[in-house]
């Protein structure tokens, strides 16, 4: 009787067609639901009926009925790549979503980093706008779970009618304390990507899964969970659309692949492209001049990790064949649209690095994009540029919902509608898809957050001048900053007659006293402000505001220069010393071996000050001359590398863009019939100004009136500094008597100081205190981080003897135990650092019928660009190449791109035309003086030849 009930109830169950779990799926699988079910499923929840409103709260327009409305399928893998050719072994894809769908060639992530890039996809924004930087900065925070996480795809799509889904991994950091909005049917990994031993949130309940391939392998319970929901959902709820979303670990470490894929693709070696061991690269950034080639056990290593990427990708390719037969069971494959695509791509063994991502080349950047649904044309190839971002405003539109505004993204659901269009007029079949009139034609890729060290720096430019004004006014209304300084005191606050400055208190000469220069300018406080720590330490000279610095000499060639002096130079003569400085080196601009770097970083500061047209560069200019070097790591660049004088290019040494630093204020511009100088007394001009005689006059005049002018300026502003100087009022502290029982005391000339009487030393008890209170706070911190720094170097012990780590870079071991899996490692343990600290990036990437090509800006100064026309494996920096009108133009884009907010401002449509255009123009004009030259030269011939017939007569 005991087992007749149970048999009765399975049978039961059958004949209604109950919906069979996944492995390990608990009953409360679908718990916290709100649809409404039959009444014989009341136990698994207790329903509402979702609301027919949007996100913020207005109802749904212009959007199809729900039961018109198409399911929606996103398949994502983590870090799988395209031009390692993963996507070429995986033939039920390609047959399914490939031949079955359209292909996207061109498509890219904004950020090659697994939680930037995912939360781009669910929000539809750049990285600069959701802050989420890299995997662990703000990275399923508390910040991002407030501001954007309520404003994903699913927050939306779930508002407007659509059962939505999400299994498998979410963002690195996330907890599994909570399940994110919008989402009805939850089963998110918890951390990050794992194929066995991991815990994942079902539905508000966190469960723990083991090493059993049957019950716990990750990959298959994704697609088990997911086809269970497609099941219940066509059962319970057919009249609503799905929103479906399976994240895959796949092809992401620790590589685990299923039993029965583990004999494939040995002794596959597609990863070796032509960048593949290519190193060093001394025309690259810091991290790939200082990364060697590959050691023979890395190269190995490289070999068996794409072995084992490749197979961990067949349980993906399974999961598609299951899904499309489940759709096709189901009656719904001819309304679902499937998008296949990765969170960023991968390298291994590119440029001598071992692995990894998170570099703006091709390898990292671009990502598979596969699109399957019902007006999507069979086996075509669409050319235009689709990006992560493009993926939510994409599922709002299918969905019958307008995107919002502050979307950086755009919809390319219009790009399937004019492939179809052109598909079904087009009498001949074509695979290839003419690109589609005003679509975006560049991109934003950027990377990495800025360290320490370069965000106290960097904070000067990218505060904007009032914001920033008013943050010091506002701070130095504080009693701490009060001027002039009182006993121990740190900082003060000055104002100079338009606007309050801080500078260090500088306490000396006695005990209690304070001490203020009356001659210390505001150039002295702004120099000693700009200048980077490492001049500050090194003692270099800074061509601040185009005036050259003194060279430093040895004591040996002082002695000399005296001796010389003396004997051939009058007593009355005052030697200035200089030092000497070694002949310019021309050198081949194509030449990897002799790549000017300091040039290229002496041309972003000359960019730094030439490009004016946004409030990015206002910022620049208001903020503070900053500069970056290359060796922030403390790892063992010359000494002569900084120096920006020496080894310059042969295209550098024309244009003069060493130490191209110019005043706040100061414009040089590049015109076609003008000149520009630079701070080291350099000019750039065109030919017509040599050659023709108006334009010279016109030129010089102009250039007369504006030296007069600024001469008249400058005088009258010394007088002014002068009388200021004598009339100095009192401050406000000052006047109603709060320093009464301060006494002065004179020191030397140029010098007044200000000594607290008796009753005033009590202040000094607290501050003492205070600091006490503080270093214990301090020294607590440090013993936490001792007790964090042991466990860590516990968790290494097995690495005993086995060194792995250097100055702020990013470093992995690999040994014997790493793999739980075959294909195993059994060569013995190696170290690489993969990545450094100073690989923060911004890049402009362009693609269109006259051009493709990468330019990227780094934190360092450092630019890299690559025309991928002649060059597509990125192997040369072809920066000397432009000219400087196009190094102009595509840092105002780069700007555009980096400070913009919503589709209107993200979207750049062909901007290069106008650099054909100017191209034109240029060229129209050199034709022209070329002409006006000959005639000169004729003229002036005939001129001679007449003078020399009068002389002979």
């Amino acid at each position: 009787m005991s087992l007749t009930i149970p048999l009765l109830l399975f049978i039961v169950l059958i004949a209604l067609k109950t919906p069979v779990f996944s492995r390990r799926t608990s009953p409360d699988y679908f718990s916290h639901k709100t649809d409404v079910l039959p009444d014989h499923l009341s136990w698994l929840s207790n329903r509402r009926t979702s609301s027919e409103y949007s996100t913020h709260g207005t109802p749904r327009s212009g959007g199809r009925s729900s039961n018109k409305n198409p399911n929606i399928i996103l398949v994502m893998t983590d870090d799988q790549d395209v031009e390692l050719g993963s996507l070429n072994f995986m033939p039920k894809t390609l047959r399914i979503l490939g031949e079955g769908g359209a292909r996207f060639p061109n498509a890219y992530v904004t950020t090659p980093m697994c939680c930037p890039s995912r939360s781009s996809m669910l929000t539809g924004l750049y990285v600069h706008n959701h802050n989420v930087y890299t995997n662990n900065d703000n990275c399923s925070s508390l910040q991002w779970q407030q501001e954007h996480e309520t404003r994903t795809f699913a927050t939306y799509l779930s508002n407007a009618g659509y059962r939505t889904a999400y299994f498998g991994k979410y963002l690195n950091e996330y907890s599994g304390d909570y399940i994110p909005p919008g989402w009805r049917e939850w089963a998110g990994l918890i951390r990050n990507s794992r194929f066995y031993n991991y815990t994942i949130n079902m539905n508000g309940k966190k469960i723990k899964h083991g090493d059993d391939y049957y019950q716990d392998y990750y990959p298959d319970l994704i697609a088990n969970d997911s086809v269970a929901f497609l099941r219940q959902s066509k059962q319970f709820f057919s009249k609503k659309p799905i929103m479906l979303v399976m994240s895959f670990p796949s092809p992401h470490g620790p590589e685990n692949a299923a039993p029965q894929h583990q004999h494939l693709f040995h002794n596959i070696t597609t990863h070796r492209t032509p960048s593949w061991d290519y190193a060093p690269n001394k025309d690259k950034q810091w991290l790939l001049r200082y990364t060697g080639k590959m050691e023979p056990i890395h190269m190995k290593f490289t070999d068996v990790l794409h072995t084992k990427r490749l197979q961990t990708l067949q349980s993906v390719d399974d999961a598609i064949e299951k899904l499309y037969n489940e759709l096709k069971y189901l009656g719904e494959l001819e309304n679902t649209y499937i998008f296949y695509t990765s969170d960023h791509g991968y390298h291994l063994g590119q440029f001598g690095l071992v692995k990894g991502k998170s570099q703006p080349f091709e390898f990292d950047v671009r990502v598979p994009f596969l699109v399957r649904g019902p007006l999507v044309p069979k086996g075509v190839r669409i050319s235009d540029i689709v990006i992560n971002v493009d993926l939510a405003p994409t599922f709002l539109e299918l969905g019958g919902i307008e995107p919002p505004k502050h979307m950086d993204g755009k919809s390319i659901f219009p790009l399937l509608k004019d492939a179809y269009e052109q598909f079904i007029k087009s009498k001949e079949v074509s695979k290839e898809v003419r690109p589609m009139r005003g679509w975006r034609d560049s991109f934003l890729i950027e990377r990495g957050k800025l360290s320490k060290i370069y965000k106290d720096l960097y904070s000067l430019q990218t505060v904007k001048p009032m914001k920033k004004r008013q943050l010091i006014a506002g701070n130095c209304g504080k009693p701490e900053y009060s001027s002039p300084c009182k006993p121990y005191q740190m900082w003060e606050c000055l104002h100079d007659g338009k606007r309050w400055r801080v500078r260090k208190c500088r306490n000396k000469k006695k005990k209690n006293c304070w001490c203020e220069d009356e001659d210390d300018g505001v150039f002295a406080e702004y120099t000693g402000r700009a200048l980077d720590p490492q001049q500050q330490q090194s003692g270099r000279p800074a061509d601040f505001l185009g005036i050259e610095g003194k060279k430093t000499m040895k004591p040996q060639e002082r002695r000399l220069q005296r001796k010389f002096l003396k004997e051939h130079v009058n007593q009355g003569f005052r030697p200035i010393f200089i030092g000497s400085r070694r002949k310019r080196e021309v050198l081949d601009s194509r030449s990897v071996e002799h790549f000017d770097v300091n040039g290229v970083i002496g041309l972003s500061h000359w960019l730094d000050f030439t490009v004016k047209d946004s409030e990015w560069s206002q910022a620049n200019s208001s903020g503070g001359v900053v500069w970056f070097y290359e060796d922030d790591l403390g790892i063992g660049i010359p000494e002569s590398e900084y120096s920006l004088d020496q080894h310059t290019g042969h295209k550098i040494s024309v244009r003069s863009v060493s130490k191209l630093v110019q005043p706040s204020g100061y414009e040089p511009t590049f015109h076609a019939h003008g000149c520009v100088a630079l701070s080291n007394n350099s000019v750039i001009c065109v030919d017509p100004v040599y050659y023709d005689k108006k334009s010279w006059r016109m030129n010089k005049n102009q250039l007369d009136v504006v030296i007069k002018g600024l001469k008249s300026k400058l005088y009258e502003l010394k007088g002014l500094r002068r009388q200021l100087k004598k009339k100095r009022p009192p401050s406000d502290e000052e006047s109603s008597g709060y320093f009464t029982q301060v006494k002065d005391y004179p020191v030397t000339s140029g010098q007044r100081c200000h000594c607290a009487d008796e009753e005033e030393q009590y202040s000094v008890k607290a501050w003492r205190t205070g600091k006490y209170e503080a270093r214990q706070v301090a020294r607590q911190q440090k013993e936490a981080r001792l007790k964090k720094k042991e466990k860590k170097n516990r968790r290494k012990a097995k690495y005993k003897g086995f060194e792995c780590n250097a100055a702020k870079m990013n470093c992995f071991t690999h040994d014997d135990e790493h793999w739980k899996t075959p294909p195993y490692w059994t060569y013995g343990p190696f170290c690489f650092c993969q990545n450094s600290n100073n690989n923060t990036y911004w890049c402009l990437r362009t693609i269109n019928s006259t051009h493709n090509f990468l330019y990227c800006e780094f934190v360092t100064g450092f630019i890299i660009y690559f025309d991928l026309s002649s060059d597509p494996y990125q192997l040369r920096n072809a920066v000397y190449d432009l000219e400087l009108f196009k190094l102009q133009d595509m840092r105002r884009q780069l700007n555009q791109l980096r400070r913009c907010k919503g589709t209107e401002e993200c979207t750049i449509r062909c901007q290069l035309q106008d650099q054909e255009r100017q191209e034109d123009y240029i060229s129209s004009y050199s034709s022209k003086f070329s002409e006006q030259r000959r005639q000169h030269k004729q003229e002036k011939d005939r001129s001679l030849l007449s003078s020399n017939k009068r002389y002979q007569s």
